[in-house]
């Protein structure tokens, strides 16, 4: 092989790597979030435990550490808290728990909304995607009782 099809094989080759990092990259950032189930842990101390599902499209595994979140309430924030460490695996969906804590009582005409960044280390970058979840009314009930 001559030196110039093998500085072109090299050339190609980088170009296909590079191509297709980035479209999984692309494809990471449209991970989906839907809530699956939450739940009052402490009444008193208006203590939640939720639970949401995260739906990876892409062919990366995306490790991703705590996350905190925010649960807004008529644009405004009314509760913080955390999901657990999780690995979301390629083409695939996850089932994360986290809880947290409401500090307002408000009534049902008004819209709620978890709203959150996730941080996924690669080996050689990192990626934050942000994600805004809006509860079904059913959903939005169970926050606000």
């Amino acid at each position: 092989m001559t030196s110039l099809k093998k500085k072109s094989v090299i050339i190609l080759f980088f170009i296909l790597v590079g191509f297709l990092g980035y479209s999984q990259i692309q494809s990471a950032s449209e991970i989906s979030v839907n809530l699956s189930d939450n739940a009052i842990i402490n009444e008193k101390e208006s203590n939640y435990e939720i639970e949401l599902e995260f739906k990876n499209p892409s062919l990366l595994t995306l490790p991703a550490g705590k996350t905190e979140f925010f649960v807004f309430y008529d644009d405004k924030v009314v509760g913080e808290g955390h999901l657990e460490s999780f690995t979301l695996y390629p083409i695939s969906t996850s089932f994360v728990k986290g809880t947290f804590t409401t500090n307002s009582n408000s009534d049902e005409s008004k819209s709620v909304k978890i709203s959150g960044i996730i941080k996924y280390d690669l080996l050689t970058t990192s990626i934050n995607v942000p994600f805004d979840y809006y509860p079904n009314e059913e959903q939005t009930r169970k926050f606000i009782q």
